[in-house]
């Protein structure tokens, strides 16, 4: 065959590849038209501008008001009532089609975001693409999680992307331990990425995040029935984690001598208008910018700060939440702890243990509390388990003082003197280096969400 039939007979090969070999790979289902059911951020009534101004270099998740949805599967329509989606936003220091025709690429997905080794097209058809990824979690001393999920995007007109489960395979034993069975085909997970215009230079990054998973061993289950908080904060560190990622790419972090303190009220200005705003639909999380040390040495404590209503006035809500003797009650990992009273606080030893299955391990820690107002209580690690923890808690009326708005912000380091689960575990971030915050975050927020109830259950007696 004469060369140039043989590169007419190879061109004309390749133009069939993204019509036959790659559909076939694919459900028919995957590649038809459909609706993404989660809110868009002009559904809020919201200015892009005045939002980015107030977040600044931070980022913020946020709870929508629930909706009832519809999504497509493999057996036809699927209905959800009560979806509860959750934002993050955050301000990238990108033009917008620059940054829309990175994350168009789905190929290069794996050097946008943390663990993803791999990411492939396998199939298209006009706007609307499926592609598969894994993703590969190291543990320490033990074999990797490895997890393999195909995802139906549809490049939406505007310039987003929404976002679909198909399904996904583990190939690991401990991912199926873990709670990700062979099969995730009616996994409910949906996501929309937005990406607005703020100027030439700057755009606003929404991403948009709701799943329904239910996880199937008996290892998965036992952590739901004991820590039933993760269904609320899931969505939150998925949207966090998955923006964050991006957030810190394309934004450079600041440089700072020494920990700056805890944020609260007078140091949000702006942004307290939207948390209170927000903070209707569920929790509000603020992670504050990334900073990097002047010289060589420690990073300055990078916070993360919660925003919870409760229904409780604040005199009552900040009266049981610093009655410290009783909250062992709504935290059950506090074993024991002792009070000495100060003048302006209280000296605290907190002996805390955690217990899950085969999972166990203590944390022995002394903190001081101080308050610094009325409504402000700012607490720092004086020794223990952990090298560095600087927080603060803040209670601020709201609908006329029938409820509260409490904040509570944490930054910490572990150190060598944690427990060994728990450096174990920090070994991940080291291909996540965010991972302390999210971390934080979650307990900050499985604390709150006990908290939020307790306090209420008991200021209504």
């Amino acid at each position: 065959m004469p060369l140039k039939r043989i590169a007419l007979f190879l061109l004309g090969l390749v133009a069939l590849l993204p019509s036959t070999p790659l559909w076939a790979k694919v459900p028919a289902w995957t590649l038809a038209p459909w609706e993404n059911p989660a809110p868009r951020f002009n559904e809020l009534g919201l200015s892009p501008v005045e939002l980015a101004r107030a977040v600044d270099r931070r980022l913020m998740v946020f709870a929508h008001p629930v909706r009832d949805i519809t999504i497509p599967g493999a057996k036809g329509p699927r209905h959800f009532t009560g979806a509860r989606f959750v934002s993050s936003v955050s301000r990238v220091d990108l033009p917008v089609q620059t940054l829309r025709r990175r994350m168009q690429d789905f190929t290069d997905y794996r050097t946008l975001f943390p663990m993803l080794s791999q990411s492939d097209v396998l199939a298209l058809d006009g706007r609307h693409v499926v592609a598969r990824y894994r993703l590969e979690i190291p543990l320490p001393a033990l074999a990797n999680i490895a997890i393999d999920v195909r995802i139906k995007h549809k490049l939406e007109e505007d310039g987003g992307i929404s976002a679909l489960l198909i399904d996904g395979k583990a190939e690991s034993l401990l991912a199926m331990l873990g709670g990700v069975s062979d099969e995730l085909a009616d996994q409910p997970v949906v996501v929309r990425w937005e990406f607005i215009p703020l100027n030439a230079q700057q755009s606003l990054l929404v991403m948009t995040y709701w799943d329904r998973v239910q996880l199937k061993s008996f290892f998965a289950r036992k952590i739901m029935q004991d820590y039933p908080e993760l269904d609320t904060v899931r969505p939150y560190v998925v949207a966090a984690g998955a923006s964050e990622a991006i957030h810190r790419m394309f934004l450079a972090p600041l440089r700072e001598r020494r920990d700056l303190p805890p944020p609260g009220r007078t140091s949000l200005g702006a942004l307290n208008d939207w948390v209170e705003k927000f903070s209707p639909h569920g929790p509000v999380a603020i992670i504050e910018p990334e900073l990097a040390p002047v010289t060589e040495g420690k990073a300055p404590l990078r916070y993360a700060t919660v925003a919870y209503r409760i229904n409780a006035a604040p005199h009552e809500s900040r009266a049981l939440a610093t009655h410290y003797q009783r909250l062992v009650e709504p935290q059950k990992e506090l074993k024991k702890i002792t009070v000495k009273p100060r003048e302006t606080g209280a000296d605290l030893g907190l002996d805390i243990r955690i217990a899950i299955l085969v999972i166990r391990f203590g944390l022995e820690l002394n903190v001081a509390t101080t308050w610094d107002s009325a409504d402000r209580l700012s607490f720092r690690r004086t020794a223990g388990q952990l090298a560095r923890l600087w927080g603060a808690s803040e209670w601020h009326p709201l609908e006329d003082g029938r409820q509260t708005l409490m904040m509570v912000s944490v930054g910490h380091e572990l150190g060598e003197e944690a427990p060994f689960i728990l450096r174990m575990a920090h070994r991940i971030t080291e291909r996540i280096p965010y991972a302390d915050t999210l971390g934080m975050m979650v307990v900050q927020m499985v604390a709150m969400e006990r908290m939020q109830s307790w306090v209420g259950q008991q200021a209504s007696r």
